[in-house]
C-alpha cells in the first residue's frame, strides 16, 4: 500500500467508533481488538472499556498490556484464547486483510455474545479532493507507482458473505486533516521511489509541492482528506450450534 499521511494522523471519530461497535464501547463494556496499533487500542481504553488487545507480535501486545484495563496477548485472530459468548465488541482497524477469513469470522463470532456485532475499518487517503489528484500527478511525473497500491479493503467482501454474520451495514466518514507545508513536502519525499530519485528531481519537485500547496491552501490552511470505511456484521450462532447431520450410508463398513 502507497498512501500518505499526516504526521499526526487523523483522529478516529467517536461517532463512528460508536457506530462499528453496536454502541457497545463505552465503559465497562468488554471489547476485543484484532491486529489494531497501539494508537487505536490506546483510543479505547481511555473510554474505560475492558480492552483485551490480541496481536500476533508479542512487543506489540506487550506495549498493549501496559496500558490502563487493556490485556495485550500474543496470539493469532484465527485462533482465540477467549471463551465462547465473552466479549461485546470486536473491532479490527486496518488489519482485517491479513487475517484468514475462512479461520478468523468463525472465531469471531465464537466469542462474541449473541445480538452483537464485529466491525471493521480502514482509513484511506480521500483521492477525490482536485488538490490530491494535481499532487499524485506531481509525484507520478518522478515515481509512476507513487500513491498506488491497494488498501485491503476488497477483503471485506468475506465479512459481507459470511453465514456468520448474515446482517451488515456499511458507512463512511469524511476527516479532514491539517497538514503543513513543510509537512505535505515531508510525506511526498519520504515514499521510497521519490527518496530513490536523484538529487536534481527531488529539488525540483520539492519546489513544485510547495508551490502546490501554496496555490490550494485557503485562509485556514490546507487539509488533508480522509475516508474513514466501517462496516459492521451482527452475529448468528446458528451455524455453531446447528446439530450436524450425517448420511449413514457414509458409516457402512464393508468386510
Amino acid at each position: 500500500m502507497a498512501a500518505m499521511s499526516a504526521s499526526s494522523g487523523p483522529e478516529f471519530p467517536q461517532r463512528a467508533l460508536d457506530w462499528l461497535s453496536g454502541g457497545r464501547a463505552g465503559a465497562g463494556d468488554r471489547v476485543l481488538t484484532l491486529g489494531c496499533a497501539p494508537g487505536f487500542c490506546r483510543m479505547l481504553s481511555r473510554r474505560g472499556v475492558d480492552l483485551f488487545a490480541i496481536h500476533r507480535d508479542p512487543e506489540i501486545a506487550a506495549r498493549c498490556n501496559q496500558m490502563p484495563a487493556t490485556t495485550g496477548i500474543c496470539a493469532l485472530a484465527e485462533s482465540l484464547p477467549l471463551d465462547p459468548c465473552s466479549v461485546d465488541a470486536v473491532l479490527i482497524h486496518q488489519s482485517f486483510d491479513r487475517m484468514a477469513p475462512g479461520l478468523v469470522l468463525s472465531e469471531i463470532a465464537r466469542v462474541l455474545r449473541p445480538s452483537h456485532c464485529v466491525g471493521v475499518s480502514w482509513m484511506t487517503r480521500d483521492d477525490s479532493v482536485p488538490w490530491v489528484r494535481r499532487l499524485t500527478a506531481l509525484l507520478r511525473s518522478v515515481d509512476p507507482s507513487a500513491m498506488s497500491g491497494d488498501y485491503g479493503t476488497d477483503s471485506v467482501d468475506s465479512l459481507l458473505s459470511s453465514k456468520y454474520f448474515p446482517t451488515t451495514e456499511q458507512s463512511r466518514h469524511r476527516i479532514w486533516v491539517p497538514v503543513s507545508r513543510q509537512g505535505l513536502v515531508e510525506m511526498a519525499t519520504s515514499l521510497p521511489g521519490i527518496r530513490r530519485a536523484d538529487d536534481q528531481q527531488r529539488a525540483e519537485l520539492v519546489q513544485r509541492v510547495e508551490q502546490l500547496h501554496d496555490d490550494s491552501a485557503g485562509p485556514g490552511g490546507l487539509l488533508l482528506p480522509y475516508q474513514l470505511e466501517c462496516w459492521r456484521g451482527w452475529v448468528s450462532h446458528d451455524e455453531l450450534t446447528a446439530s450436524i447431520q450425517v448420511d449413514d450410508a457414509g458409516l457402512r463398513i464393508r468386510l
